[in-house]
Parts: structure tokens; sequence; C-alpha cells
């Protein structure tokens, strides 16, 4: 059956008249009298033989509908038995996913998020990046691409080595096993007993406007000379080194497990950073870089805001910029011809990140360079301030899902769905659909007692629509209310899906989400094609619907 969406789209590509259409809007109340609104920009044409023959090729296309003008504005209401059919084909799971696979069919993505440092657990400053990379990794998997995950982690660094102060002078001996917490909780709980030792200096040098800043100047301290003797190959610091990392990564993917997410390459820092000493030796030759008064190797970016990146400071450490400088090389180079590397990072990443693709296309120039796109979007704040770990302050993931889990709107839910839904879904529902349905552009404001409170957050809305629909679904088609807005919602999937992965931006799609699970909420029943629907989208966003499972398309994998 013919989507009554692609029909109309269709139809005015038949008559040329695609540019004049500038919008085509399924009903978005039960009592609007019109299934589908086309808006245009030129009444008189609307009005003219050309619109006389758009009329007819609707008729045709979607037969028993009624269309009528008004203004610059096309309403067609579809014929009920027309209505039914779509409903009873999409209750029977008649999707169009084959539709939806020959989108990006034969492309082929590494999309790399998530990035931790392996000096802390995971926490809700993480929670945006997280969920947009695994939805945008989903929705390139649902429009046929094959898609690997991938994520670029810190793991050695001044932070890393603040970690292993903290565990030499504070914790030594100890370990996670015998404490029972997870080993990402223990090693930041190593680097918060050393900031804590040494007054906050190091958390207050994050104030700073530049993400790197506590990495510019030489501090002389244990942390400095741990990362001398790690970069010297010292046994003793490679085998801490190297302790903590499997610790904070064991809870890394403990936590990355729950939501779902499931990472199948990781790059890491310190892999790269022979290869960064190389390329900065080489700049500094070419005169790309040049060694300041201190003797730091520096980058002149002539941008205003990042004036001057410093990558090698005075005593020979090489900063945060200067590793990811031969991560980003590495990854490039292994890239294969066909593929897109897409990485996702908080905008406050946007300058330096600039300055860094210009200065590896000087230093290695091709078409290699064109194939790594970066996305970026606003951090996670609270009360004005980006949440970040090294107050110790920062809520951790694993306890905000814990949270949600346990509340009582969960649990009413739960009940609601007649024992269908997880209550371990309906959190992961809540939280992520929260988080993913806010624009990339501008910070999000995480409010944890609206998470909790079963109020009308955009996460909310979805789960209490995933609940009524899995009561629903066994509703016989034909006995119930016509769930009119649903179904005309129901049928811009393949539209958005498409504008998100063109855009390489899945809020579109968490939108269309959003609005259609106010449409399964609006009507007095949603009818059996609600959950098919919902499905179909969740899928594509990369939500699982039962623990330890997620729905991910076939062609998403390698």
């Amino acid at each position: 059956m013919a989507n009554p969406l692609q029909a109309c789209e269709s139809a005015l590509a038949a008559l040329g008249a695609s540019d004049r259409c500038v919008a085509i809007e399924p009903r978005a109340s039960e009592s609007q009298p019109a299934d589908l609104r086309l808006l245009f920009t030129d009444r008189a044409w609307l009005r003219s033989e050309d619109g006389a023959r758009l009329l007819t090729a609707l008729a045709e296309a979607l037969p028993a509908s009624q269309a009528r003008i008004t203004k610059s504005t096309l309403l067609l209401r579809l014929d009920d038995a027309y209505m039914r059919e779509i409903e009873r084909d999409m209750a029977a799971g008649a999707g169009a996913e084959h539709v939806d696979r020959g989108i990006l069919a034969g492309r082929r993505f590494a999309v790399s998020f998530v990035g931790p440092n392996t000096n802390k657990a995971l926490h809700v400053g993480h929670l945006r990046n997280i969920v947009v990379g695994d939805a945008l990794a989903s929705a390139l998997g649902a429009a046929g691409a094959t898609v690997r995950r991938n994520s670029l982690v810190g793991d050695i660094g001044r932070r890393v080595c603040e970690a292993m102060a903290g565990y030499r002078e504070h914790r030594p001996g100890e370990g996670p096993e015998a404490l029972g917490i997870p080993g990402d909780r223990f090693v930041e709980a190593c680097s918060q007993s050393f900031i804590a030792a040494d007054g906050g200096l190091s958390a207050a040098s994050t104030e700073a406007a530049e993400p790197n800043a506590e990495e510019r100047e030489p501090r002389g301290d244990l942390p400095d000379v741990l990362m001398r003797r790690w970069l010297s190959g010292s046994v003793e610091e490679r085998r801490d080194w190297s302790r903590l990392r499997s610790w904070a990564l064991a809870g890394h993917r403990r936590t990355l497990a729950r939501l779902g997410v499931g990472i199948d390459s990781w790059s890491f820092e310190s892999e790269a950073v022979p290869r960064t000493l190389d390329l900065v030796a080489e700049g500094l030759g070419r005169g790309l870089l040049e060694r300041d008064g201190d003797g730091a190797i520096v980058r002149r970016t002539g941008r205003s805001e990042y004036a001057t990146m410093v990558l090698l400071r005075g005593d020979g450490l090489p900063t945060e910029h200067a590793r990811l400088l031969g991560a980003y090389d590495r990854i490039l180079d292994e890239l294969a011809p066909e593929d897109t590397f897409v990485e996702l990072a908080g905008d406050e990443w946007e300058p330096p990140a600039s300055a860094l693709r210009e200065l590896l296309a000087e230093l290695r120039p091709g078409p290699r360079n064109e194939a790594h796109v970066r996305i970026f979007h606003g951090l996670v704040t609270r009360s004005g301030g980006k949440i970040g770990s090294r107050g110790g302050e920062a809520p951790w993931i694993d306890d905000l899902l814990d949270e949600v889990v346990e509340c009582g709107g969960v649990a009413a839910l739960a009940k609601e769905a007649g024992g269908a839904a997880d209550r371990a879904a309906l959190a992961d529902l809540i939280v992520r659909g929260t988080f993913l349905c806010a624009p990339l552009a501008g910070p999000l404001r995480f409010d944890r007692a609206r998470l909790l409170e079963a109020c009308s957050t955009p996460g909310w809305t979805i789960a209490r629509a995933w609940a009524r629909a899995l009561r629903a679904q066994r509703a016989d088609p034909g006995l119930d209310p016509l769930p009119r807005t649903l179904l005309a919602c129901s049928q811009q999937h393949s539209r958005s899906l498409r504008r998100a992965v063109e855009h390489l931006d899945p809020t579109g799609l968490a939108t269309h989400l959003l609005e259609l699970s106010r449409a399964c909420l609006a009507g007095p029943s949603p009818g059996p094609a609600a959950a098919p629907a919902l499905r179909r989208t969740l899928a594509a966003l990369g939500f699982h619907l039962a623990p330890n499972m997620r729905l991910r398309p076939s062609a998403s994998r390698a």
C-alpha cells in the first residue's frame, strides 16, 4: 500500500511542483478535519490548472480520498476504509523497513562517541553524547548503512596521572574488588583523593574556557613525574596505569551495557603518542609549529578564540591536543576509502577541533581529511554550569537509572502495560527520550526532580505512549474508534529517518517519535497499530525494550 505522504510527494514531483509545496503535515489532533495538510507558497498556483491536475493525481493515488483547497493549503482527508487498511497492515507487522534500508544502502560509517577519560566513572554530563551518538549510529543502520561504533578514549594525560597519583599516595594496595565497588568508581575515588589533597588546584583549572587548560603549564608535581616516567616506558608506571585503565574501562562497559550501547572498536590516545611526537617534530621542522619562549611547541592558529594552541609543553610533555592530533591521524589512516568517520563532541571542543583539523590537513593533505565529519552538541548543565566530575559531585549514570527504575511513576507505567513492559526498559525510554529530544545546539539543562516526578518531559510522554500501546496491541482493528492522528503521523517515519541521516542529526527523528507518542495518547484508544509504529521508530533510534536487549536493524553491523 502506498504511503500517503510519499503519494503526495510523487504527485508533486510528477507535476514539477515539489518546490511549490513548503510542507506536508499530518493531523495533530482527532478534532482536525483533514488527515494531511499540504502548504503552498503560491495560492494562485494552487487554484490554477496545475493545481487541478494535482487534485486529480492525488485522487488516483489515494482512492476515495477527499481534497479541498483553503487559501494556500490543500486539505486531504483519507477514506476510512483506506485508513483501516493502513492500520491492519501495521498491526500485522507489514512495515516498510525494506524501504528505509534503501536510503543508505552500500554506505559505510564509523560513528565515534562516548570518548571518556579513564580517570572517572560515566556521569550525567556524558549522557547526552552517548544517547545522541548511539541514536545516530542506529538511524544510519536503519537506513541501510554498515555502521561501526567507535570510542576515542583519553587513557593518558594529566587527569589519568592524577588518578595514578591518588592511587599511590592515598589508596596503595586497594582495589575495587575488595571494596565491592565498580572499577571506574574506584579510579574516580583515587583521582578525587589527589585533587582534595592538592587543595582543589587541579579542579580550579577547569574553569578556564579551554577544555585542555590543566595541561598547558608544567606543575612539577607527582602527576607530571608519573607522566614523564610513563612516556619513558617505566615498567612500574606502565603497570599501575594499565591496572587503573582496566578498572575504569570495565566500569564504563558495564554502564554502557545498561543503556544497550555496544562499542565495536576502541581508539586510545596512549597508542597514538609515538605518532603524535613524530607529527609535532615534523610540524616544527616544516614551520607549521614554533617553539615558544618557555620551550613549548605551539601552533599559531590565526583564530581570535584560540590564538595559541600548546602541543608540547616546555617540559616536553604532550597535551591532549597533541595526543588527539596523533589519534586522528591514525584513525584516518586505518579508515577504508569508502568510510565516513563521524565524531560527536561537546561544543566546548569546537574551536580546538577546527584548529586541529586545519593543522592535520597541512601535515597530511588529501581526500581522507574530508571523511572526518564532526557533530557538536551543547553541554549538559545544572544550576547554570556544565556538569563535570572534577568537583566529585556529578551524578553517575548508573545511579540515575536506578532512581528512575525505582520511582513510583515507572511502577505505575509497568502496571498499565499489563506486565508487557520491563521497568528498566521504561526507565531507559524516560531518561534517553528526555536527553534525545532536545535540539543539539545549546545546552541541555539537567533536572533530576522532573525525571523522577512522572511529569510531561519528552521521555515520560514516550514511556506513557509505549505502555498504552502495549496494552492496546491485542485490540481488533475495526472495533475501536479509528486512531486517525496516530495513523497519519506514523506515515512520516521514512521521511524523518531520511532527514536524520542526511543531516547526521537524530533529534528530528526523535521529534517524530515524540509526536507519534502524543498521537498515541490523543484518542480513546491508539489501536493495535500503535505498538508496531512506535517500535519501528524506537528501533531506528537505538532504544531497547527489554532487559539487555536492543532493537538494532540487521544491516547496521559490519
